[in-house]
């Protein structure tokens, strides 16, 4: 079976990069990590933030990895080792807003099939010969972040015109989201919780008339506001990538961000996400 891949990371606004991408030839092992920091500020004496050490060290682990092994069982050791390494930093593990975590969004290709395995808002999107794009994955913070985005726009309709006034709005929102990672009726993230093995996403599919794999963390997502009504939103959102390529792609959005940098033509969080993707070609 002949692969190829492209795949392309960008920092946003943060202080550091928080992306991660796991690149394994020899294991047909690839993943998209997106950080996630406490939102009690932490940096170690190499000024990296908690959500740069957990996508790093999980890019660490899985590439790093000669056995085959299952991916959940894999997945499991990684949350294991942030779980030690958050220990060594003398974080308080009861206190979920002192947590380092990671997106996770990784595959592996098999003679027979691609496995995956998702947790938190990476996406995994598969594309078939005929153009029809099935989503993996689903965005786990998806019902958590619209009640948030709601009171994001509430703000902008009373008159803010600012992204620091507006995120003032929603930060007790955003705190009181951390405390749902890893329960039930929250959603998944890897950030050492033992719980955090019960909401991994995984399985296999065949590799019956598959084109193509897509792989993004949150940051590469498009807007809503600029994908046609009527129309599939990941399948906008692939077809999209597919036409115009990573780069250009990447750039165009980042070009859309610059020109609406108080967020509020398209609300969200930040002016600038980290942005990173895989596209795999079969």
């Amino acid at each position: 079976m002949i692969v190829t891949f492209e795949e392309i990371t960008r920092k946003g606004v943060g202080i550091r990069h928080e992306d991660a991408i796991i690149s394994h030839p020899l294991a047909n092992m690839y993943g998209a990590l997106d950080g996630v920091s406490s939102l009690v500020p932490y940096v170690n004496a190499k000024k990296e933030t908690g959500g740069f050490i957990a996508a790093n060290l999980t890019k660490n682990y899985f590439e790093s990895l000669t056995e085959p092994g299952s991916l959940k069982d894999h997945l499991a050791e990684a949350n294991d080792l942030l779980r030690e390494q958050m220990r060594l930093a003398n974080i308080d593990l009861d206190k979920k807003e002192e947590l380092w975590g990671t997106a996770v969004a990784i595959i592996r290709i098999l003679d027979d099939g691609v496995e995956f395995i998702q947790t938190g808002d990476c996406m995994i999107l598969a594309v078939y010969d005929n153009k029809e794009v099935r989503p993996l994955t689903w965005k786990q913070v998806s019902h958590l972040e619209a009640p948030v985005f709601a009171k994001w726009q509430d703000g902008i309709d009373k008159g803010l015109n600012n992204q620091k006034d507006l995120h003032e709005t929603v930060i007790d929102r955003i705190k009181k989201n951390r405390y749902q990672s890893n329960m039930d009726g929250g959603y998944g993230v890897l950030n050492g919780e033992k719980a955090a093995v019960r909401f991994f996403e995984y399985g296999k599919i065949n590799l019956t008339c598959l084109k193509h794999i897509i792989l993004l963390t949150d940051g590469m997502f498009l807007p809503t506001t600029i994908v046609p009504e009527q129309t599939s939103y990941w399948s906008f959102v692939a077809h999209t990538i597919l036409s115009k390529g990573l780069t250009l792609y990447t750039q165009e959005l980042i070009e859309l961000e610059e020109s609406d940098p108080e967020c509020m033509d398209h609300v969200r969080f930040k002016k600038s996400d980290d942005k990173t993707a895989i596209v795999i070609h079969f």
